[in-house]
C-alpha cells in the first residue's frame, strides 16, 4: 500500500457533515429551551414531535461517528507513515484544538453567567450552586458526564458532557491504533465493552432495572453508561480503517443504489423519529458512517456537501456546537420582552439564535481558538506540519 501522510489528509464535504450536525443540535436546543421557559411543550411531546425529540442528540451521535473517523484515520496514516504513532503530540494537538474553548465557556459559566440576570433558566439557574465546588472540580478536570451524573445540571456548560465523553475515547483509542499487538489490545477492550453493555442493559431493560437493590447509584451508572458513547466513535473508527485499506466491502458500498437506498432508510427513520431500544445511537451510527466512507473516498457520491457555506460553517462549528445555549437564552431573554408567543415568535428565535450562535462563533475562531490552532503545526503527525489535516472536533 502506498503511504499515505497525514499532512494531505483532507476529506471532502466533512465540514458539511459539521454544519449539519451542529445545526440538529441547536435545533434541538431551541425547542428545549422554549419548553423550559414555558413557551411550548414540543420538546417533551415525544410521540408527537420525535424528529424534536432525537435531533440534538442525533447530531452529536453524527460528531462523535465523524471524531471517531477523523481521529483513526489519522492515526494510520501517521503509523504508515512514520512507522509509529507520538501519542504525546496527539494529546497536545487534542489539547490545543479542545481545552481553550472549554475552560473559556466553563470559566463564565462557573463565575459569570449566574450574575447576569438575562441568562437565567427557570428551574435550573437556582440550584447552580449546589455542589459548586464539587461541579467545578470534575469540570477542571475534563469531566463533565461525570460531574452531571453525580450533580445534574450547569446552566449553558451541561452541552459539554460531549467533551468528556470523547476525551475519554481518546485516552483508549491511540494506544490501540499504535499497539504493536492490535488483535490482543482490541480483545482486551472488547471484552471491556461486552461488560460495560451487558451492565447498561441489566440495568437499564434487564432484571436490574427492577431489582430491590436498584437505587440512585444504579440508576447513574446507567446513565453514565447511556452517555458514554465511545461504540458510536468506535464505529466511525471501523469505517476509516476499511476505507484506509481500501476493502473490498467499499465497490458495493460505494454504488449509487445502494447509497440511494441507505439514505432512504435512514431518511425515514428519521421523520419518523424511530428510536432502536438500547442500541439507538449505535443504529443510526451504522448509517453515519456509511455516509461519512462516501464522502471520503467515492468519487461517485450521491450527496455533495463541498461549498462555501458548508466549509465555513464547518469550520466554526465548535464554536457553534459550545456558544449556542448562551445565544438561545439571551435571544428568549430578549424577544419575550416585547413580543407574545406566535409563530412570529418561534421564527424570530430561531432566526436570531442562530445569527447569534454563528457571530460569536465565528470571532470566537478567528480571534481566540486561532491562536492556539497556530501552535498544532509544532505537533504535526508525520515529519511534516500539517497542512490541510481535517480538525476532529465536535
Amino acid at each position: 500500500m502506498r503511504p499515505v501522510s497525514p499532512a494531505t489528509v483532507y476529506f471532502p464535504g466533512f465540514n458539511g457533515v459539521r454544519f449539519i450536525a451542529a445545526s440538529s443540535v441547536v435545533f434541538h436546543h431551541i425547542e428545549q429551551f422554549k419548553t423550559i421557559f414555558g413557551y411550548t411543550d414540543t420538546f417533551t411531546q415525544t410521540n408527537e414531535h420525535p424528529v424534536v425529540y432525537q435531533a440534538g442528540r442525533l447530531g452529536v451521535a453524527l460528531f462523535f461517528v465523524l471524531s471517531g473517523f477523523l481521529i483513526t484515520y489519522l492515526l494510520l496514516a501517521e503509523k504508515q507513515s512514520a512507522g509509529r504513532i507520538h501519542i504525546g503530540n496527539f494529546y497536545v494537538r487534542r489539547i490545543l484544538r479542545i481545552w481553550p474553548l472549554y475552560f473559556w465557556l466553563v470559566g463564565l459559566s462557573f463565575f459569570v453567567f449566574p450574575h447576569i440576570p438575562a441568562l437565567q433558566i427557570p428551574g435550573i439557574s437556582e440550584s447552580a450552586y449546589d455542589h459548586f465546588w464539587q461541579k467545578l472540580a470534575f469540570f477542571g478536570l475534563v469531566m463533565p458526564n461525570i460531574a452531571l451524573m453525580l450533580y445534574h445540571e450547569m446552566p449553558l456548560c451541561s452541552h459539554t458532557w460531549s467533551i468528556g465523553v470523547e476525551e475519554q475515547f481518546y485516552l483508549i483509542w491511540p494506544w490501540l491504533i499504535g499497539s504493536v499487538r492490535p488483535r490482543r489490545t482490541l480483545l482486551v477492550l472488547a471484552s471491556i465493552a461486552l461488560v460495560l453493555g451487558g451492565t447498561f442493559f441489566w440495568l437499564r431493560y434487564g432484571p436490574g432495572s427492577t431489582a430491590p437493590e436498584a437505587g440512585t447509584t444504579m440508576l447513574m451508572v446507567s446513565d453514565f453508561l447511556a452517555h458514554f458513547r465511545i461504540g458510536s466513535m468506535a464505529i466511525g473508527g471501523i469505517g476509516a480503517y476499511l476505507v484506509f485499506i481500501k476493502h473490498p466491502i467499499l465497490r458495493v458500498l460505494y454504488q449509487k443504489p445502494a447509497q440511494w437506498v441507505v439514505y432512504a432508510v435512514l431518511g425515514t427513520m428519521l421523520a419518523l423519529g424511530v428510536r432502536i431500544p438500547g442500541l439507538n445511537y449505535e443504529g443510526y451510527a451504522l448509517f453515519f458512517v456509511f455516509l461519512l466512507m462516501n464522502l471520503a473516498a467515492n468519487p461517485d457520491s450521491v450527496i455533495n456537501l463541498e461549498n462555501r457555506l458548508c466549509n465555513f460553517m464547518g469550520k466554526i462549528s465548535y464554536g457553534l456546537y459550545m456558544y449556542h445555549p448562551v445565544a438561545i437564552v439571551t435571544c428568549l431573554y430578549v424577544i419575550r420582552q416585547f413580543m407574545p408567543y406566535s409563530i412570529g415568535f418561534s421564527v424570530l428565535l430561531y432566526v436570531t439564535s442562530y445569527a447569534l450562535t454563528t457571530l460569536l462563533a465565528w470571532l470566537s475562531y478567528e480571534y481566540f481558538e486561532k491562536q492556539f490552532l497556530k501552535l498544532k503545526d509544532r505537533f504535526a503527525p508525520g515529519d511534516k506540519p500539517v497542512a490541510r489535516t481535517q480538525t476532529a472536533r465536535v
